[in-house]
């Protein structure tokens, strides 16, 4: 069950209902019901993943707390030397270290395990055919359960945060498994925190009208932005890459950049769904997009883009790595033989590699990934390698980095990368991404001519769908501009600052987003309420 589906909005609106009628103190249980229902309409099969992660990793944190509790108090004893309490210390520290390890393995391995079969059967089969073997395995039935990608993760996080010691922890089960499974971000998340969601959670829950209002707006934004915008650009580019060894370079060209809104109106468009439907609730939901094409080069795109995750992988991943005695002694050992500079790009590399080449497998399995990985990797660490020379070329230059015709350059240069990127998965595979980029550079493939003579109206897309794509990317870039612009200048969200003009013009911008939706939002026979882009992760 998407947030597109008609079933979707019937469920939420007898959720409101619910929620509504409930009292304030047990309003957290009618959302855990709420979740739980919600959860199982997709599927009852897949509740028993979700409940093993959850109870796993509720008890090994309850544990480690404890364990880092009675610590506190064995301290405290008299007559202890220092070597005494360092010896305490050391031996609490491995039975909390046995209990996390433990828990990463199960809930880990879980999600490896319905994740990356799939793609370890086809290899394992041929390597069984080739020494004779009459053995062959199947993943056929492997279950991959809804949102496992977003769960385990918040799961794991707050695991590693109660083991550093960041917040103490949860000794209510069912409140922990409302955190986990709260139904407005268990499809694509965001990837929260306990300290943030949990305690939202438990805070006295309100049903208001300006909840429900603001909630609402902000789902038609997000509605329009996947079907009117998302869902039609999808068209084209499917139709481009589903015949991709016979197209011609401008329709390559025109399809990967469609892709770049595509991914961001699918993407972004159901976070605003999600956000929307839990303002709706009284619980407030982190960004996960910050506009992220307004970025001045490709580490601030992904500070911007997917935030959740991002920030996940730096917090747990990232750092812990950079901080790790091996990567000290490469550093260290660089410094050495050349300078501070190569020294701290070399303790820049390994870590950023690895988080890399993980986030790419998160994305998906596979060689595509993998390079896709890989390649915002290589993009970052070129950024952070030649920043001083960059800078040393604009001072040389005399050029103004403050304009805004160099502020345009950057955010043109970092969409390119990004379509880049999006170019190495979007058509399928290396195989056929390389066979797409060999038709945009053959002699005498690009036939731009194509641009005025009506070949592009062949992919499914009409003259007035286009249309409505343009002037629907206008007004999303013109809101887009005006949003930026608002947290720039700290005047105020562009919302905060539209709640304050009269009533009759909220309401002519809300039921005119209503119209637009219901008017040109994708429904016809090739509409697949199922396909948002990010929910197979």
């Amino acid at each position: 069950m998407v947030f597109t589906t008609l079933r979707f909005l019937a469920f939420l609106v007898c959720a409101l209902i619910v929620f509504a009628i409930c009292p304030r103190k047990h309003r957290w249980l009618s959302l855990l019901g709420l979740s739980i229902a919600f959860y199982c309409i997709a599927s009852v099969k897949y509740l028993p993943y979700i409940l093993f992660t959850t109870l796993v990793i509720f008890f090994a944190a309850m544990a480690i707390g404890k364990t880092w509790e009675q610590l506190e108090i064995d301290l405290k004893a008299e007559g202890l030397d220092k070597e005494g309490k360092k010896a305490l210390k050391a031996k609490a520290k491995s039975k909390a270290k046995k209990f996390l390890l433990l828990a990463l393995f199960l809930t880990v391995g879980v999600l490896c395990y319905t994740k990356f079969t799939k793609f370890l059967v086809g290899p394992i089969n041929k390597a069984l055919k080739s020494a004779g073997s009459g053995q062959k395995f199947s993943a056929a039935n492997i279950l991959v359960p809804l949102g496992i990608s977003y769960y385990t993760f918040s799961t794991v996080g707050y695991l590693l945060d109660v083991y550093w010691k960041r917040y103490k922890y949860e000794k209510n089960y069912f409140r922990f498994l409302l955190y986990a499974i709260y139904f407005p971000h268990i499809l694509q998340g965001p990837i929260e925190r306990y300290n943030r969601l949990g305690q939202r959670l438990k805070a006295e829950l309100f049903f208001t009208w300006d909840n429900f209002i603001a909630g609402g707006q902000l789902m038609l934004w997000g509605y329009f932005k996947k079907l009117v915008i998302a869902d039609r650009v999808d068209i084209f580019i499917s139709a481009v890459y589903g015949d991709y060894s016979h197209q011609s370079g401008i329709a390559i060209i025109i399809a990967a950049l469609l892709d770049v809104a595509y991914i961001y109106c699918d993407f972004s468009g159901c976070m605003d769904i999600a956000r929307g439907v839990s303002q709706m609730l009284g619980v407030e939901l982190d960004l996960n997009f910050n506009h992220p094409f307004f970025s001045k080069n490709i580490q601030e795109f992904w500070r911007r883009w997917h935030m959740s995750l991002g920030g996940w992988f730096k917090d747990y991943v990232y750092f812990p790595v950079s901080t790790s005695g091996w990567v000290k002694k490469i550093s260290k050992s660089v410094r050495k033989h050349g300078s501070d500079r190569a020294s701290k790009i070399a303790a820049t590399i390994f870590p950023v590699v690895i988080t890399w080449f993980l986030t790419g497998l998160w994305h998906g399995t596979g060689k595509t990934y993998v390079a896709w990985g890989l390649y915002y990797g290589f993009m970052i660490m070129c950024s952070i390698t030649f920043e001083t020379e960059f800078n040393k070329l604009t001072e040389f230059f005399k050029i103004n980095t403050k304009s805004v015709s160099f502020r345009f350059y950057q955010s043109l240069k970092t969409t390119m990368i990004f379509a880049g990127g999006r170019f190495l998965t979007r058509p399928g595979s290396l195989y056929k991404s390389a066979v797409c980029a060999r038709r945009v550079l053959m002699r005498g493939n690009l036939r731009l001519w194509k641009l005025t003579d009506g070949s592009l109206f062949d992919f499914g897309l009409t003259y007035k769908d286009f249309n409505v794509v343009f002037i629907s990317i206008a007004i999303l870039i013109t809101v887009s501009v005006l949003q930026e612009y608002g947290q720039v200048k700290e005047i105020g969200t562009l919302r905060e600052r539209l709640a304050k003009e009269n009533i009759v013009f909220r309401w002519i911008l809300t039921f005119g987003l209503l119209f637009a939706i219901l008017i040109f939002g994708i429904y016809g026979p090739g509409y697949d309420a199922s396909s948002f882009a990010y929910m197979e992760y």
